[in-house]
């Protein structure tokens, strides 16, 4: 059932009468006044604490209830601390992991480590901290998640298609923002179903979401040039592209329903499109048929066409008009025409991304470098460790590659440090590599700290339990963005359910961002898409985009972010630009979508 639980306790213990609030369950046909009565509580007590409480609470609803029973402590109590002896060859990590403290919590207990190295025969004052029970972490955890997400306990005969058409979302969705369900529901799981609108701060810079303006109030004449492979036809019905078969025609009619979301919402904000649909049929011929004929004399911007042989053909022909290259291919690098869009950013993006990561944030960690068996892997080891020398702070990098098609333990034993904290760079996507090392680090001796990184997060991550990825802060480097929890991306999913009665695919999702992206940057400006500076970034359904023009350079997207697994098994928006601010917030946002 929906629960709302909004404020909790930061004081948890094992004992009863030190917690400040109990959780209740409602059971079938109890009332508020027989719950207020139990407590000994006011029933405007129960509303105040529970904003979303109905009168009459529904089965397994979830309240927060203020305990009778709670003692404040002392500030006395809450302070104390015991002392502790630097001795030889101790570090602060060893001795925060002796005495289970957090490392950031003995910094502040003892500020002075912040100006001066750790010397023996040092006094450090070490905080006593309460052992929380398993089932008090899942309170507090619970209780974060109540302050910014609408959520679900699971129930009897619950099932991903209940789920998805009672709250209008997705099940990719749900296993986004809930990544244990990979393993199935179990009953009594609460599920995040998507973040609370009045909950959502500001994300103050240029990358808004949905924040657009439109000011060009001239007819934009757009062009879709894809390989649907029907009969040649200057325009294509929906009701032909759903007839379309194949992977390929499934990808491209997915495409063109995104897009032609967009362009619905952009009209109902009052913007004039006209729309053309061009069958490439991929062939080169069937596309100089279409400029001999004229049909592109009109045109405004052309997104297409899909295959990389033809991109500088048509950019060439078209010369002065946008020509939107809508996927990525690893053969992007070979486009030379400066009107040309690259929306998918190169792989060179997410590499720099990862290394400047290293750069910012590296203080004294142990770096490993694990690739491939390859020399193509070896060589871009290589690179990659040359990169990181480069930083004052790494002194050293490890390397290592597999032999006889496998890391051997004992090899890796040796690459890391196990008595300190140690940074993993994973450099290729082979899936038996990557078993290879979350295994290793899984069991080194001592249990040092580890964490682990990567370019992308590919399908050699599919076979690894999230739950191990989240011990290991996994960090990767990913060109979308997390928006699935805004309000307003849920009335997307659920205004393309009512329209195409099914769930929106990744594809149809990029069809939306992209068009929608490009219109509006071309609404916003009287002149030319072309001579804009491109400098304003923007956030989207599923896609970020941030371009930049080079000279004699086609227009690219270097909107790629980083994402790290935390121990809640939540996923971290890490800031990479400039503007963005230490803690990285969803925007609250406009929704681009049109209440008719």
């Amino acid at each position: 059932m929906l629960f709302m639980s909004i404020v909790f306790c930061t004081v948890f213990t094992g004992n009863s009468q030190e917690k400040k609030y109990l959780k209740h369950i409602v059971r079938e046909g109890e009332s508020l006044r027989k719950i207020a009565r139990k407590y000994r509580i006011k029933k405007r007590e129960l509303f105040r604490l529970n904003p979303d409480l109905q009168k009459r609470p529904s089965e397994n609803t979830i309240l927060l209830i203020p305990n009778p029973d709670y003692k404040e402590f002392s500030k006395a109590q809450k302070g104390t601390f015991k002392s502790h002896i630097v001795q030889p060859k101790e570090t602060l990590f060893g001795i925060a992991k002796k005495y289970s403290v957090p490392l950031d919590l003995l910094k502040e207990y003892n500020p002075s480590l912040n100006d001066t190295a750790l010397d023996i025969g040092m006094v450090l004052k070490i905080p006593k901290l309460k052992v929380l029970s398993q089932e008090e972490q899942e309170d507090i955890k619970l209780a974060k998640w109540a302050k910014t997400y609408e959520l679900h306990t699971v129930v009897k005969d619950d099932s991903f298609y209940s789920l998805t058409r009672k709250y209008h979302i997705s099940k990719g969705s749900l296993l986004r923002l809930n990544p244990d369900l990979k393993e199935g529901l179990k009953l009594g799981m609460v599920l995040k179903l998507w973040r609370k609108r009045n909950m959502d701060k500001a994300f103050q810079s240029p990358h808004s979401l949905f924040n657009d303006s439109l000011v060009n109030s001239n007819t934009i004449d757009v062009a879709l040039l894809f390989p649907f492979k029907f009969r040649k036809n200057d325009t294509l019905t929906k009701e032909q592209l759903f007839s379309s078969k194949g992977k390929l025609e499934n990808i491209v009619t997915d495409f063109y329903l995104g897009a032609e979301m967009a362009i619905d919402s952009l009209k109902n904000q009052g913007l004039a499109i006209n729309l053309k649909v061009f069958d490439s049929e991929n062939h080169k011929d069937c596309i100089l048929d279409y400029f001999d004929a004229g049909a592109f004399d009109s045109i405004d911007v052309v997104f297409g066409p899909v295959y990389n042989k033809h991109v500088n053909l048509v950019a060439e022909r078209l010369k002065d008009i946008p020509v939107v290259y809508p996927f990525y291919s690893k053969k992007q690098a070979s486009f030379t025409n400066q009107n040309v869009i690259k929306t998918a950013p190169d792989r060179g993006i997410y590499e720099k991304v990862v290394l400047d990561y290293f750069k910012r944030n590296h203080t004294n960690e142990h770096v490993v470098v694990v690739g491939n068996y390859t020399v193509a892997s070896e060589l871009k080891m290589r690179y990659f460790k040359r990169a990181l020398l480069q930083n004052d702070s790494i002194s050293d990098v490890a390397m290592l590659q597999p032999e006889e098609g496998y890391i051997q333990k004992e090899r890796f034993v040796q690459a890391v440090d196990t008595l300190g904290v140690n940074w993993v760079l994973l450099t290729t996507n082979n899936k038996v590599v990557t078993a290879d090392v979350v295994n290793n680090l899984k069991s080194l001796p001592n249990n040092p700290s580890v964490r682990l990184f990567a370019m992308e997060k590919a399908q050699n991550f599919d076979i690894i339990d999230n739950n191990t990825l989240a011990k290991m802060n996994f960090t990767y480097a990913v060109s979308g963005i997390q928006n699935d929890s805004l309000p307003e991306v849920a009335d997307f999913y659920h205004k393309y359910l009512l329209k195409n009665h099914a769930y929106p695919t990744d594809y149809a999702i990029r069809g939306f961002d992209i068009v929608y992206d490009v219109l509006v940057r071309m609404s916003g400006t009287e002149e030319s898409l072309l001579d804009t500076d491109f400098s304003e970034g923007s956030r989207r359904v599923g896609n970020s985009f941030f371009y930049e023009k080079e000279f004699l350079k086609p227009i690219a997207n270097k909107a790629v972010y980083l994402q790290k697994y935390k121990e809640d098994l939540t996923i971290e928006d890490l800031p990479v630009f400039k503007e963005a601010s230490k803690d990285l917030e969803e925007e609250d946002g406009t929704s681009v979508l049109s209440k008719e």
